[in-house]
């Protein structure tokens, strides 16, 4: 068994390693993702997307 500082040391030794590794695989950007295309251009007025904060 080790000691407690030890294995506290490797603990963070550890965390490190692996948030470092979670690091590296992030993406460095994300691209914003494209608007769909209207394929219904029938010159109706866009339909308002509902409010969910107040509608609901």
């Amino acid at each position: 068994m080790l000691p407690a500082h030890l294995a506290a040391r490797l603990l963070e030794q550890r965390r490190a390693e692996q948030s470092a590794e979670f690091a590296r695989q992030l993406p460095l950007y994300a691209e914003d993702m494209p608007l769909p295309p209207d394929g219904d251009d029938d010159g109706e007025a866009p339909r308002a997307l509902p409010d969910w904060a107040t509608n609901y």
